[in-house]
């Protein structure tokens, strides 16, 4: 009988997953261009899911660089100019092999630039990345 406990005790622990951590998230779902500077972590518990959020910024004369990145490897939709702003929209990300769900977001600081081609005028884009520690 002691064998069988052992035994559940050992697969149900391996089900547990850690709690997600503040870090370099981007950097923990592997290799991003050295133009994008990761700026630092943070977790937001006022707001219902208490988000840990990682927050990068990048000049804009490399923002190309980081859309592009962030288009291949998560899925994010293409940067569209909204009222004042470059703005991905909020974009979710699954890691296959953690579980872990991540939320993706890249902006421009404000700016009446509209077009793509002068994206060198705009000082900063701003990417977030958010992982829910609790359920909504």
């Amino acid at each position: 009988m002691r064998p069988l406990i052992v035994l559940t005790l050992f697969l149900l622990c391996g089900a547990v997953q850690a709690a997600p951590q503040c870090e370099d998230f981007l950097n923990t779902l592997g290799a991003y261009p050295k133009a994008i500077k990761y700026q630092g972590c943070h977790q937001e518990v006022e707001l219902q899911t208490a988000p840990l959020i990682a927050t990068y910024k990048i000049k804009g004369t490399k923002a190309t660089v980081a859309e592009g990145y962030l288009q291949q490897t998560f899925g994010m939709p293409r940067l569209r100019f909204l009222c004042c702003m470059w703005d991905s929209l909020r974009h979710f990300h699954r890691e296959r092999q953690s579980g872990i769900g991540y939320e993706i977001l890249m902006v421009s600081e404000e700016t009446p630039i509209n077009q793509r081609s002068q994206w060198a005028q705009i000082e900063y884009f701003y990417i977030t990345v958010s992982v829910n520690t609790l359920e909504p």
